[in-house]
């Protein structure tokens, strides 16, 4: 399956080895990482490596969909953006962006592509994310798009090694077609 959505600013493809500069280099800004559940700090090239393995194997399997986020005008990689199998027809979304590229409406603009990606072409029925308590932005963003809240549930962060307070929430594929519409 060949995903590559261009949008009004943005181009989303498969992650590539050449990524791996920008990547470390964000996931190493504690701000970043403290948002993310299963990255360390440090992130090491070595672990890119490995997870962008994991990524193409998952992506042939049909488990998980991660797309590199890049903006159109320059090509500059801004973080990533995509979504993991839990069960038949659900998912779990999810992104991440480096700080420079925060407040600019692209995690919002690119997270349309995949969740159309998701509904239209996997099959998904519905789609789940989470965001720490401590993070209200990433709310806003899934608010924007349409998610409900579903609970406050604790979760594992690495880069932090302790459990954080997650706000849970869903997007089904009818609520996502009628927001669509409207």
């Amino acid at each position: 399956m060949s995903f590559h959505p261009t949008t009004q600013r943005l181009i989303l493809r498969a992650p590539m080895l050449s990524d791996e500069h920008d990547v470390v280099r964000i996931l190493n800004d504690f701000d970043v990482a403290k948002n993310l559940a299963l990255v360390p700090v440090p992130f090491t090239e070595e672990q890119f490596r490995s997870r962008l393995m994991d990524i193409e194997r998952n992506r042939r399997a049909g488990v998980e969909f991660l797309f590199a986020v890049t903006r159109a005008m320059d090509g500059a990689f801004i973080g990533m953006c995509g979504v993991e199998r839990l069960e038949t027809n659900v998912w779990e979304f999810g992104y991440w962006y480096g700080k420079p590229y925060w407040r600019q409406g692209y995690a919002t603009e690119a997270a349309r592509a995949v969740m159309r990606f998701a509904f239209d072409d996997l099959g998904a029925v519905m789609l789940t994310a989470g965001w720490f308590v401590d993070n209200p932005e990433s709310g806003r963003v899934l608010e924007k798009l349409g998610f409900v809240g579903t609970g406050t549930m604790q979760r594992h962060c690495v880069s932090r090694g302790t459990e954080v307070a997650s706000n849970r929430m869903l997007l089904t594929r009818d609520e996502f077609a009628r927001k669509k519409a409207a």
